[in-house]
């Protein structure tokens, strides 16, 4: 399936309009990669507890998606992001990343979807899980039957944490 950017724009409309708690660097996530990029984590954080519905959440919304190399894995891209599904029981990870994507913007959607799909009440990120609260350490939330981690890194295989106007928003749910 080709990816038609006007998916995207309707979608992330749709997001902005119903989610009034959107901090401002969400809400101004309004490039081309940036919305897909939004799209792309809300599909994965909706369907944190049906992994199987994450490849034609995906699909509908206009990514290219394909078997990813190891079994339970999808691999998805469009619209300047890239990105991989995998799920095993009790557990469903998404990562996708842009070279297009400042990570300012990725730790504002992130935010952002925390708050309008799981109802993430705080102002700032918590960290991680441990307690970490570096600038990619993200945030972690209690949904049901599940811990959600979302943190996040420059674009790339390193997950280091470098600001350098690449990005890559890492679930872990």
């Amino acid at each position: 399936m080709s990816l038609r950017y006007p998916d995207f724009k309707l979608f992330g409309a749709v997001v902005a309009i119903t989610s009034a708690t959107a901090n401002a660097a969400w809400s101004q996530a309004s490039s081309p990669s940036a919305t897909a990029m939004q799209t792309a984590a809300d599909a994965c954080m909706r369907n944190y507890g049906a992994p199987d519905q994450i490849a034609p959440t995906l699909s509908a919304a206009g990514f290219k998606v394909v078997p990813g190399m190891d079994e339970g894995t999808v691999e998805f891209s469009g619209a300047g992001i890239n990105g991989i599904a995998a799920a095993s029981p009790g557990r469903t990870y998404c990562s996708i990343q842009s070279t297009e994507v400042p990570l300012s913007v990725a730790r504002g959607i992130g935010l952002g979807l925390a708050k309008s799909v799981f109802g993430y009440n705080l102002a700032t990120e918590n960290g991680s899980p441990e307690g970490q609260k570096g600038p990619c350490d993200g945030l972690n939330l209690l949904a049901p039957q599940r811990l959600i981690w979302i943190r996040y890194a420059q674009a790339g295989n390193s997950g280091a944490c470098v600001d350098d106007g690449t990005s890559a928003i890492i679930l872990d749910m």
